[in-house]
């Protein structure tokens, strides 16, 4: 599927970076430092698009990195 298809996909509102982490549950400079790491191998990051000189999400996009950081409880 092509950038554009996906994108054609995404629906509602976007959330600034701000927003984005209240959503998450982490602090901002969390999300901003996972952003900048984000370009190393093994490390997962949430997707985001610029709006000019702002980083904005979209929630679907927030709720499938949030699923992908979940691991299972180890049994006691």
């Amino acid at each position: 599927m092509s950038a554009a298809q996906q994108g054609a996909e995404r629906r509602g509102p976007v959330l600034t970076t701000a927003r984005a982490a209240e959503y998450c549950g982490i602090a901002k400079q969390t999300l901003y430092n996972l952003i900048s790491e984000g370009t190393r191998p093994g490390v997962d990051f949430p997707r985001y698009f610029k709006q000019g000189r702002l980083n904005v999400f979209y929630a679907s996009d927030l709720d499938e990195f949030i699923s992908s950081r979940i691991t299972p409880a180890r049994a006691a």
